[in-house]
């Protein structure tokens, strides 16, 4: 999982404040999504 943190990713709804907007993508963030992705990429590495 990636953020973009330069400017023009949220300079338009957030102004110069990047610590709430890097606060409100981690609001929204589906954990358990994220660990099952994480898990299958790691999966395909396994011996």
């Amino acid at each position: 999982m990636a953020l973009d943190v330069w400017e023009h990713s949220y300079y338009y709804d957030y102004g110069p404040d990047r610590g709430s907007f890097i606060d409100a993508f981690f609001e929204v963030v589906d954990w358990d999504e994220v660990a099952a992705n994480c898990e299958r990429v790691v999966s395909t590495y396994e011996e």
